[in-house]
């Protein structure tokens, strides 16, 4: 559940904060997921300055678009 909130976050572009706050995590385990999530390609994490944004990938937005029981 806190991977998918965190996934959620992305597709408007977040901070590793912001989806900590949206995840109900701190963000360093908010950082752990997105890691896997961006191993996984369906995020891409880019620094600025202090801050890194994550935004979905392709394959990500797909994957949010995909609702249980669909094939």
């Amino acid at each position: 559940p806190t991977r998918a909130a965190i996934l959620r976050a992305s597709a408007t572009g977040s901070t590793t904060t912001e989806a900590a706050r949206r995840a109900g995590v701190t963000p360093t385990t908010a950082s752990h997921h997105t890691a896997v999530l961006r191993d996984a390609g369906l995020i891409t994490s880019h620094r600025h300055a202090n801050t890194v944004l994550h935004t979905l990938t392709p394959l990500g937005a797909a994957l949010l678009r995909t609702r249980p029981g669909d094939r």
